[in-house]
């Protein structure tokens, strides 16, 4: 994949959408973990794992496999 590649695809609406998605994700999860937290220090922990790769998904540059 060439940076020009890269950069088509992050345009591109399919791509857009995926990642507001994702994005509506880690919101709603931070809203339960909000309301939440302490009760179960396990699923505490799923939650805050899940927002971390959610995050790293959405900060994915291609300059990281270059």
């Amino acid at each position: 994949m060439t940076y020009s590649d890269f950069i088509n695809w992050k345009a591109d609406p399919v791509t857009k959408a995926f990642f507001e998605a994702a994005n509506q994700r880690v919101e709603d999860t931070k809203e339960i973990l909000s309301t939440s937290a302490g009760i179960d220090k396990e699923q505490d922990t799923f939650y805050r794992g899940f927002i971390h790769a959610y995050r790293e998904m959405q900060d994915f540059h291609m300059e990281d496999v270059e």
